[in-house]
């Protein structure tokens, strides 16, 4: 009997934009080349067939040009010490905070002494007093497993512009640079946010961001998807970029959905 080997996804960025290959065992299947700030879907299924979903164009968002912004040019930060803290929260001392002034920028905080390297939260929103973080994240494993900071312990609050979790959503709305959140993104059948990986070639324009779904459930369909700041609908973040794609995926249990971004630094 002769097993099948599942084709796999390879990403390679260029200096203007990307290269998607489909590749089965060591042959090369099938490619797509991505210019800047397109995204591309495709589909595995469980019997190796492949679905090639086109290109869409990834749109930059108002509140991610903002958050862009301030992450490249705005040296206001915030430091002192919390009075409270938890596993997706931490409370400053003093509040002195407007309602999101924060959103979209990252707290680093002391996990268990001054002599420990800080674990840092993406914020997702803020209240007056409050920072909503989606987790505590390790630096040096860049997962979310970091110990919850002590709630009287130092933190620094500084502008962050790394939109790397990627959501997803059967809404049918269009992309539009006013969007602030994904209309219905889904949370379940292993569509949830993800992060993506990162890849950039060194002096290039562009960078890639690309996540694989392991799909548990369905049918589902996806028919839009955005970059976000937090990793988890919970925190919410800022949508910094947006697509529709090219063509609606339609997946369900063992697919893989395969989605690629292009993102264009120069000016």
């Amino acid at each position: 009997m002769r097993l099948l080997r599942p084709p796999r996804i390879e990403v390679d960025a260029l200096d203007d934009g990307a290269v998607v290959r489909l590749m089965r065992g060591h042959r090369l299947s099938d490619a797509v080349r991505l210019g800047p700030n397109e995204v591309h879907f495709s589909i595995v299924h469980p019997d190796g067939d492949y679905e090639d979903l086109g290109v869409s164009y990834n749109l930059l968002t108002t509140v991610g040009r903002d958050l862009l912004a301030a992450g490249l040019g705005n040296p206001t930060g915030k430091d002192g010490v919390f009075t409270a803290s938890s596993s997706t929260s931490g409370t400053p001392a003093g509040g002195g905070m407007t309602a999101d002034q924060y959103k979209g920028w990252r707290v680093f905080a002391d996990a268990t002494s001054t002599t420990t390297a800080p674990v840092y939260g993406n914020i997702g929103t803020n209240s007056t007093t409050v920072l909503t973080v989606d987790g505590w994240w390790v630096g040096t494993s860049d997962t979310m497993t970091g110990t919850t900071p002590g709630a009287t312990f130092g933190y620094h609050i500084q502008p962050s512009c790394q939109a790397r979790f990627m959501g997803v959503t059967a809404d049918t709305g269009a992309a539009s640079a006013g969007s602030t959140t994904l209309t219905a993104e889904i949370t379940t059948n292993g569509l949830n946010r993800t992060k993506a990986t990162y890849a950039h070639t060194p002096a290039a324009a562009t960078y890639t961001l690309s996540v694989s779904y392991s799909v548990s459930g369905g049918p589902q369909t996806v028919h839009r998807g955005g970059l976000f700041t937090a990793a988890n609908t919970t925190a919410g973040g800022v949508l910094v970029f947006e697509t529709v794609a090219n063509a609606d995926a339609i997946v369900t249990t063992s697919d893989t959905l395969n989605a690629t971004w292009t993102v264009t630094l120069s000016g």
